[in-house]
């Protein structure tokens, strides 16, 4: 059956992909184009065998979409050009849900529309909230480390009290309380992950990929640096930058790109440091690699159905 060919062609290229991108942060193209040519010969074949092309069009469909909805985030700075080839490899490959679960006698809900990697991508947004989680804990001190936990047990502790306690109103605070105590924690972790996660090395020492904690350009030939990055930062780029306005002078470099600094951004950088137009020191940023979260993600999904559609109606 074709559910059980495409899981099995995604969950190898996923275990794959995880362990590139783990070990050197990159998804192997040939990987990619081994899964969508996988996924759209598959449902040639099958379309052909059973003269019913839907499939085969819900394939193209999914590719098309998926690939402009990811090139989008790309080009925004949001994800790194491997994913985006991944994102839409699996998009070819599944149309729908495979939802492997099926054949061993579980039922579950199953949008039969080609929408399954907008669910996809949902989950894997939702899932790199702990990977990110668990980078900060490994990366943090003992000290930082106890006060996360500390911050932690409080909302976890309320949520028990509110499933415990008999009495609706009481169980409906505790409940409330448990909430706005993770969201505090979520906030925490973030401020934390801005200091622990970022370094100072030298522009001599960086690499291709590495990605900037801070913004370098040149305006009226004068080196501009601005460290960090908020909501008001991304509008200014967004409103800047992507609609064709250079008022803010030349960017070399920009913490909103996920795909990191090019070989053409380093040489500029260095010709900077040479002219002592610029210091021989730049922070950058360690970012979680989103393959494991979309590895989880797609298990997940193949376990429990489409239940985020579920959940939206």
């Amino acid at each position: 059956m074709w559910q059980v060919l495409a899981f099995t062609i995604s969950l190898f290229g996923l275990v794959i992909a995880t362990y590139t991108d783990l070990k050197e942060r990159i998804v192997p193209n040939k990987l990619n184009l081994f899964l969508v040519s996988s996924g759209l010969l598959m449902y040639l074949s099958f379309s052909y065998l059973n003269n019913n092309w839907s499939l085969f069009g819900y394939a193209i469909f999914a590719l098309i979409y998926s690939f402009l909805f990811a090139y989008f985030l790309y080009k925004i700075g949001v994800w790194a050009g491997g994913d985006v080839k991944l994102f839409a490899a699996l998009a070819a490959l599944n149309p729908v849900n495979p939802f492997i679960v099926r054949f061993f006698g579980f039922n579950g809900t199953i949008i039969s529309m080609p929408l399954f990697p907008i669910e996809l991508f949902v989950l894997t947004v939702f899932a790199m909230l702990p990977i990110n989680i668990v980078i900060l804990f490994k990366r943090a001190d003992s000290s930082t480390r106890k006060h996360l936990l500390f911050l932690l047990s409080a909302p976890v502790f309320l949520w028990v009290c509110s499933t415990a306690i008999p009495i609706k109103m009481a169980s409906t605070l505790f409940a409330t309380l448990s909430f706005f105590g993770f969201i505090y924690f979520i906030f925490a972790c973030y401020f934390a992950g801005k200091v622990i996660l970022t370094k100072k090395i030298k522009i001599s020492e960086l690499q291709e990929g590495d990605i900037p904690a801070e913004f370098i350009r040149i305006v009226n030939g004068k080196v501009i640096r601005e460290k960090g990055f908020n909501i008001k930062k991304l509008i200014n780029y967004l409103a800047q930058h992507k609609i064709g306005n250079g008022k803010r002078g030349d960017e070399i470099v920009s913490p909103l790109k996920a795909r990191g600094v090019t070989e053409e951004e380093i040489i500029k950088l260095k010709e900077l440091v040479n002219k002592k137009m610029l210091e021989d020191s730049i922070y950058i940023k360690e970012s979680a690699p989103m393959v494991p979260a979309i590895l989880a993600a797609y298990v997940v999904l193949n376990i429990s159905g489409d239940i985020l559609w579920l959940l939206a109606a």
